[in-house]
């Protein structure tokens, strides 16, 4: 019995989704070179120091992530030491999250566009943060996540299918209880709907929104009964006294619209002046080539795109706006807000080859800009690596430093260890908790002492 012939779509996909896998890998993953760091100790010592479900209730100050804590708990007790297997989980997650993304602009996009923009999206520097440090699989979760239901819906608005309907449900409620930063994100689902379904599809619209609002209530009652609104209120306590003034306005502006720019043609955060330049050109060129010259569907698609960056910073810059407009340029956003802009983008350019034709700029501008945004992300991972490898050092020479019998560690057990890999304001970590941890990673029974190596 001959077997049927492989399905060249599927073939080509499955290469593709190969492709993705390895590029963060191959980017981003430095075995030896780096170890626990910063949120990963606070987040460990909370494990040694609370049972497993009081560890995975609880908020982690204005956040409340149940899945994601439960996840690198496994993690952690899986591989212990070997933070280098952590790290590339990470990077095989960021890819995931780069193949989903790349499904989604091939809806609408010309194949090739898509496929460039995804390899960008996946090879973005600011990735570093997310796949630098364990902790962060909590964001990549979330986005990967969002990113399904978004593919599901796309579905839905094809099919009127009821499984993608629940299936958006699902991975809203998975995404919002691996990190919350999508809490207002899903409702651009639903406006996927209303805004490029039209008006002939008010009932997949009601059909979206419910399934969106069933998981959102359900988050915030679990919000409220284990972490409580004095969570909410943990970084700015006044949240909700008064109404926001223009430095809220400033950090919305900066975080929904001029940060993914910047991250275009510079991976990390201290951007040199040329990213600001051609960043600022790039955001009022794709604005002005979509209202000027494209189609309907293509600007509702850019409106789409804005409202995609823009509903998470409202709460964000909320939350935030009062610490510094610093913080609006946060990486672990950027990887999110670089979806709306490689859409812009992406749709700019469609735009334009289409109203230029084949003329010198069309053949030109694409390489140059190519060139810069490439460049851009390649010459900017060593300041990422530097900042994570010289906080690993000090890290992995303190924890190979513990003793496990609990002597001659410089201070007895509640006593605050000096801050060395870590925001002291972040992280309070005592001596005993220190010891602890170790144990937990080596796999050892509180109390009992391995030799030291």
């Amino acid at each position: 019995m001959r077997s049927a012939p492989a399905n060249p779509r599927s073939f080509y996909l499955g290469l593709v989704a190969l492709i993705f896998l390895v590029l963060p890998v191959a980017m981003f993953w430095r075995p030896g070179a780096f170890f626990f760091v910063e949120d990963d100790w606070a987040i460990l010592s909370q494990m040694v120091s609370h049972p497993f479900w009081k560890y995975v209730s609880m908020p982690d100050g204005e956040v409340w992530m149940p899945l994601s804590r439960a996840v690198y708990y496994g993690l952690t007790r899986a591989f212990g030491e070997r933070y280098d297997i952590l790290l590339l989980v990470n990077c095989l997650a960021g890819g995931l999250l780069a193949f989903w993304f790349y499904l989604f602009l091939r809806q609408h996009l010309p194949s090739l566009t898509a496929l460039v923009l995804g390899l960008i999206y996946g090879g973005a520097a600011a990735l570093t943060s997310l796949t630098q440090v364990a902790f962060y699989n909590n964001a990549l979760l979330c986005y990967n996540f969002f990113l399904l239901a978004l593919l599901l819906t796309h579905h839905y608005l094809q099919t009127a299918s009821r499984a993608a309907l629940g299936g958006i449900a699902l991975c809203v409620w998975l995404s919002l209880i691996s990190w919350n930063f999508t809490l207002l994100a899903v409702w651009s689902l639903p406006l996927y709907i209303a805004i490029l379904g039209g008006r002939g599809e008010r009932r997949k619209f009601y059909g979206v929104s419910l399934a969106v609002a069933l998981p959102f209530l359900i988050f915030v009652l679990g919000y409220f009964t284990f972490a409580g609104f004095t969570a909410a209120a943990s970084h700015n306590r006044g949240i909700v006294s008064g109404f926001p003034g223009p430095y809220f306005l400033l950090h919305w502006l900066f975080g929904a619209c001029l940060s993914p720019f910047f991250y275009l043609f510079w991976g990390h955060y201290h951007y040199p002046v040329w990213a600001y330049a051609w960043g600022g050109a790039a955001l009022v060129l794709s604005l002005g080539v979509i209202w000027r010259w494209g189609d309907l569907r293509e600007k509702r698609l850019g409106l789409w795109a804005l409202i995609l960056n823009g509903l998470p910073f409202l709460l964000v810059s909320l939350a935030r706006y009062q610490r510094g407009v610093n913080q609006a340029f946060a990486p672990r956003y950027a990887v999110y807000t670089l979806m709306g802009a490689l859409i812009l983008l992406g749709t700019a350019w469609t735009i334009g080859k289409r109203r230029l034709g084949s003329g010198p700029v069309v053949r030109l501008l694409p390489p140059v800009v190519l060139a810069l945004m490439i460049g851009g992300q390649i010459f900017s991972l060593p300041g990422w690596e530097k900042l994570y490898g010289d906080m690993s050092r000090a890290s992995r020479d303190f924890y190979q430093g513990l003793n496990l019998a609990g002597e001659g560690l410089g201070g007895g057990p509640g006593d605050r260890v000096p801050p060395q890999f870590w925001y002291p304001e972040r992280l309070h970590l005592t001596w005993g908790q220190a010891v602890n941890i170790r144990r937990f990673l080596r796999g050892a029974p509180e109390g009992v002492s391995r030799p030291r190596t």
